[in-house]
């Protein structure tokens, strides 16, 4: 007996199937019966053989075949069964997908956006009101509210200016047309840690839910050295570039979920570390590469975001309405602010370890054209104490020597298309800047040991470590200049003859120009970089050096003016200086700031005009805020003197340091003018050269008496 389902053999007392279980039913097979079993079942080789009467069929047999087509129905019955349950448990799974991200899939989010803005306010707020000034911006921005959750982070300064907000609070905010709506509240807590930060992000995409999100980094800034972030509760601390790491790695977006991007409303951010530490997060960055004035970004980008406007858009109109902003004003010159494309970011990794490897396989025979390369460079944040040592990297790669021009240009190509829209009247500024260590000797090493954990660009990070190693060791020159003295020309032209080994391997040229005293001190009034080298022949000119100030009573004074940024149509000079200001206790209430005032000379204003004052700090934080003199009481306009002669005539090169302070005082609201003048023929006026050797060491020419 046979069962008819699956064919197995059972024995004659068995009712059900041992292979399927099926019922049996007995049968007898005649000849007809047994085409239908065959068609029933599928058997295609069963060979009946009958005995005895045609009508029974007591006995058949099969073939071999009949075996191996039995198996084969069984496998292919299993794998039907399989699939059907892996079928199963697929819709399971996709029906689960898509109750959970059902407002996702369904779209229910498209066009909505949530932009989070970290506000440190620190010195900002509460000496400038600065970020309650932006506050205002935003809420008058006319930005889409029923589309964009605009959420904002404040704490780390002792003084809000904005009623909404406590200092004795860090808190999260919501910005409507209305004004502010806290949303949340906590302790004072270290802002400049990455567990706040990524707090603040967590809670903006669990509970305001869009299809895009976007983070703005407002404060101070000091590039990938010196970090982000200046908090008034915690002075010695900041996020650095691995803490803004760690913040962004431990919040939802990375992978397949970035941010839309991440923005730097602070200080020269607009660096290839910076951007290569945040491309796994978020699609596109926006930063500056230099100083920001004040005022910061123009929130009244808000209102021009609708629904259907893209990230690239939205960039290109942050950028665009900052340099609007302060086309007008004296305050905006020297201002630039570019959009990356961060997805570039592995590209320029890999041109510059190509490039930078050559480089430094290069360097003991390249060291002197590789230093003067870095030193020609455009470079930023030099208004400060702290030398930042961020040059262009796009600018420092035409300043290499042409030797290495095919991988000079592929790099060009990607930083081409890394920078995808930018905006500057700063010469030289293309968008992106790197770290290159020349003018800050002194912190070197701690630097550099700090670089090596970003784990950027290996070849790079060792080219730079090996040209410190260079740089700072063994001395290469020991040029003698006592005795080479300029010579004075036809019509102020002013020239110095050097040996040829060091124009060949010098990095820079300045020149000063000295007021001889009564008092046979000289003091220095005038420090230019316009210097041409002709063979071994540097040059300049001395016409209209002399900047004088004119105090309320007519009284005119020669102050000293130091050249620290060349534009398009602009050159600015700063001015060493003291603001002072006091309360009705003069001596529980006075406050008194060192200062570099702004002088900003165009062809508009030939004498220039001062734009205000940028604060001198030591901290490593870039001051983003131009301090307004108005608020001052009075101001120190100071000037140096040096004992260039020792008591026997003889010069000395060592005169920096016999450095005493003077200058003029001045009660800021009776104002004062500035003019660039000729020297005064009735003053003695000499001038000197300053050379930079390769490794960034001074030597001074001797001193030519300028007006014979």
């Amino acid at each position: 007996m046979f069962c008819t389902n699956c064919g197995m053999k059972a024995e004659a007392n068995d009712k059900f199937c041992n292979e399927c279980g099926s019922p049996l039913r007995k049968a007898s097979l005649s000849n007809n019966n047994i085409d239908e079993f065959k068609k029933a079942d599928g058997f295609t080789n069963i060979i009946t053989s009958q005995k005895g009467s045609n009508n029974n069929c007591n006995n058949f047999t099969y073939d071999k075949n009949y075996t191996s087509n039995y198996h084969s129905r069984k496998k292919n019955k299993k794998l039907k069964t399989i699939l059907a349950v892996l079928t199963i448990v697929l819709l399971l799974s996709i029906l689960t997908i898509v109750f959970i991200n059902k407002d996702t899939i369904f779209n229910k989010y498209s066009g909505k956006r949530t932009i989070m803005i970290y506000m440190i306010g620190s010195d900002l707020e509460s000496k400038y009101v600065a970020a309650s000034n932006d506050i205002k911006e935003m809420i008058n921005s006319q930005a889409d509210f029923k589309n964009i959750n605009i959420l904002l982070y404040t704490g780390g300064t002792k003084t809000w200016h904005m009623e909404e907000i406590s200092s004795d609070e860090n808190a999260i905010f919501k910005v409507t047309a209305s004004g502010l709506e806290k949303v949340e509240e906590y302790p004072i807590m270290d802002i400049g840690n990455a567990d706040t930060l990524t707090t603040f992000i967590e809670y903006g995409y669990e509970n305001y839910k869009a299809e895009h999100y976007s983070l703005i980094l407002w404060n101070h800034g000091g590039g990938p050295i010196y970090g982000y972030g200046y908090d008034e509760y915690n002075k010695t601390n900041s996020l650095t570039l691995l803490e803004l790491k760690t913040a962004l790695e431990n919040s939802p977006f990375h992978a397949n979920n970035k941010l839309e991007f991440i923005g730097f409303d602070a200080c020269l951010m607009a660096t290839a570390e910076i951007a290569y530490i945040l491309s796994d997060y978020a699609d596109y960055m926006i930063a500056s590469q230099e100083v920001e004035p004040g005022s910061g970004w123009n929130y009244s980008f808000l209102g021009n975001i609708k629904p259907s406007t893209t990230t690239y858009e939205i960039g290109k109109n942050i950028v665009d309405s900052y340099i609007e902003y302060y086309s007008n004003r004296i305050n905006g010159k020297g201002i630039s602010l570019s959009l990356l494309k961060l997805n570039r970011m592995d590209f320029l990794e890999q041109n510059l370890n190509s490039l930078f490897k050559e480089l430094d396989q290069d360097l003991i025979i390249d060291f002197s054209s590789i230093s003067r390369s870095r030193s020609n460079s455009k470079t930023f944040g030099k208004v400060t104490a702290t030398g930042y040592d961020l040059v262009d990297l796009y600018d420092l790669l035409e300043q290499l020597p042409k030797k290495y021009y095919e991988k000079v240009n592929s790099l060009k190509s990607v930083i081409e298309d890394l920078v995808v829209y930018q905006k500057t009247d700063l010469v030289g500024a293309h968008g992106i800047s790197i770290y290159f260590p020349y003018e800050n000797k002194d912190q070197i090493s701690e630097i550099i040991y700090l670089y090596k954990y970003f784990n950027f660009a290996s070849e790079y990070t060792n080219f730079i470590d090996n040209f410190s190693s260079k740089l700072t060791g063994t001395r290469l020159y020991n040029w003698n200049l006592e005795n080479t003295i300029p010579q004075v020309k036809e019509e102020g032209l002013i020239e110095v003859s050097i040996p040829e080994e060091v124009a060949e391997n010098y990095s820079g040229a300045s020149y000063i120009i000295f007021e001889k005293t009564d008092d046979d001190y000289y003091i220095p009034r005038f420090k230019g970089t316009d210097v041409t080298l002709n063979n071994t022949t540097l040059s300049t000119t001395v016409a209209k050096k002399a900047l004088v100030a004119t105090d309320s009573d007519k009284n005119e004074v020669y102050i000293t003016a130091l050249e620290s940024e060349k534009g398009s149509n602009y050159t600015k000079y700063i001015i060493p200086a003291t603001l002072q200001r006091w309360e009705e206790d003069f001596i529980s209430d006075f406050e008194m700031v060192s200062v570099y005032l702004q002088l900003v000379v165009t062809e508009e204003n030939p004498n220039g005009q001062i734009s205000g004052a940028i604060e001198i700090t030591e901290n490593g934080i870039s001051p983003k805020v131009i301090i307004d003199l108005e608020e001052w009481e009075w101001i120190q306009l100071l000037t140096y003197k040096y004992k260039i002669f020792d008591e026997n005539g003889n010069y000395t090169t060592n005169w920096l340091s016999s450095a005493e302070i003077t200058g003029l005082e001045e009660e800021i609201n009776k104002g004062f003018t500035l003019e660039f003048k000729d020297l005064d023929v009735s003053k003695e006026y000499y001038c000197l050269f300053t050379i930079t050797d390769s490794q960034g060491n001074n030597y001074t020419t001797n001193v030519v008496k300028v007006n014979q």
